[in-house]
């Protein structure tokens, strides 16, 4: 056995070495803690001056690197109608909208956090704004409200387990205001608002209240929304069977708006206008392909025996559609506008947005515009940019690493569909899509001349 003096000197020995390798160890454990704690809450709260602090600080951030930037404010609807360059190319019945691919802002009025999306604010007029300056065509506002007051709809930023993620809240009327004011100044190409309802108060008379506050918050948009037009009225959704798959050009300086609830539900009012049903223009189903929890509560399948005219899907879910059911996929987003929805923390590659976009005919791919044209990879984009000189140039994208290079000649992109399609060298930097099929307008049908016969001669018959 060892004397004891050689067993408290060799205890004393571990001691020394291992108080400080324990020390260092919990340093470490506690820096990385602190670093997490950092990047994944950030420095500011949810009290009033941390946010307006945070405001400053992202719309100066977010100003500097954008607003520099030349606009994208091309107009595909001016280019058809002055039959300029490529577009000369494109006949008129295959101008359907369902063949075009709308750059979509996922959040509208968000401008994000100090480092991630996370723990970001609300800014309805700059994020719009800057949004409009990039180009953007489409905006998602993801409806919803705070527990203690069910009655008044806002704009929140919640991850897919419903955890609020903004420090505040947004306001929808503002980001109305802010769109009337700015989306036609410099293009008149149609913009498309989707309000989509994230949850619905339980109670009668609150969700009664709700929807009323929702329609008030809509009424900024009059001056340009679609209502009764010779292409019909749209109002009520009385009109959405052919609304995506008539031509782009008939929706000029027009706000389009979608809405994931079937509005036509909601009870009448003595005043249209007080109604949401009165704003909506189609109603947004889910898609089977892509569906999921993460689509919310309130979007449903289309009911039996109706079509549904406009579709929401899961992005996740549908970039796993196996491409043994991709053709038959492309054959139903040909004359259905769809909608690929992912949370506001995902993040895409060029070759993923192909797929949506191409592989499967998707027109609606929301993603964090504002924060992605912030990117040195954005303006890489512009700077390398040339005018089109062949129309597949109008479906591809310009820069592998810049999801928003589909949308490099104008706010509204075209889909790479067969009718008059011939097909590029292959690139092997740039994803290149292959033609898939589109609308093509069908020809009206004349009637035929009556006999004379059939002639009653306004009931003046000649007895001889």
């Amino acid at each position: 056995m060892e004397p004891l003096e050689t067993i408290a000197k060799s205890s004393d020995g571990m001691w020394k070495i291992g108080v400080p390798v324990l020390l260092i160890a919990l340093t470490i454990i506690y820096l990385s803690l602190g670093m997490w704690y950092k990047n994944q809450y950030g420095l500011y709260r949810s009290e009033a001056t941390s946010i307006q602090n945070l405001l400053t600080v992202r719309k100066h951030t977010l100003a500097l690197a954008i607003e520099p930037l030349t606009a994208n404010t091309t107009s595909v609807c001016e280019e058809f109608l002055r039959k300029r360059g490529v577009y000369t190319q494109i006949t008129k019945n295959a101008t359907a909208i369902v063949n075009w691919r709308p750059m979509t802002v996922r959040m509208a009025g968000y401008l994000g956090g100090d480092n991630t999306v996370l723990d970001g604010v609300f800014d309805m007029d700059k994020g719009i704004q800057l949004a409009l300056h990039t180009g953007a065509r489409c905006f998602i506002f993801d409806v919803d409200f705070l527990d203690n007051r069910p009655c008044e709809p806002c704009l929140i930023h919640r991850d897919d387990q419903g955890i609020m993620r903004s420090l505040h809240t947004g306001s929808i009327k503002d980001g109305m205001i802010s769109l009337n004011k700015r989306a036609f100044s410099q293009n008149y190409d149609p913009v498309i608002v989707v309000v989509y309802l994230r949850r619905l108060p339980e109670g009668k008379k609150q969700k009664a209240n709700f929807f009323k506050a929702l329609a008030a918050s809509m009424d900024p948009l009059s001056t340009y929304h679609l209502g009764s037009t010779e292409q019909g009225n749209f109002h009520n959704c009385r009109s959405e069977s052919h609304l995506f798959t008539s031509e782009i050009t008939n929706f000029q300086k027009k706000f389009i708006v979608l809405c994931n609830y079937n509005t036509n539900l909601l009870p009448s009012t003595p005043n249209p206008k007080d109604n949401m049903d009165f704003w909506t223009n189609a109603r947004l189903y889910v898609d089977e392909s892509g569906k999921s929890s993460t689509l919310g509560s309130v979007t449903n399948t289309v009911p039996n025996g109706q079509i549904p005219y406009a579709q929401v899907g899961a992005t996740s879910q549908l970039l796993m559609i196996p491409d043994s059911d991709k053709a038959a996929y492309k054959e139903k987003s040909s004359n259905t506008f769809k909608v690929a929805l992912s949370s506001m923390s995902d993040t895409f590659t060029t070759t993923q947005i192909s797929t949506l976009l191409s592989s499967l005919g998707i027109q609606c791919v929301p993603l964090d515009v504002v924060r992605l044209a912030s990117s040195p990879n954005y303006t890489t984009t512009l700077t390398n940019a040339r005018p089109p000189n062949a129309l597949e140039d109008l479906s591809n994208s310009t820069n592998p690493s810049d999801p928003l290079s589909f949308w490099t000649y104008a706010g509204w992109s075209r889909k790479n569909i067969i009718d008059g399609f011939e097909n590029p060298e292959p690139a092997l930097t740039v994803p290149v899509s292959a033609p898939i099929p589109g609308f093509i307008i069908p020809k009206p049908i004349l009637p035929k001349k009556p006999p004379p016969s059939t002639n009653s001669n306004g009931g003046l018959v000649n007895i001889s």
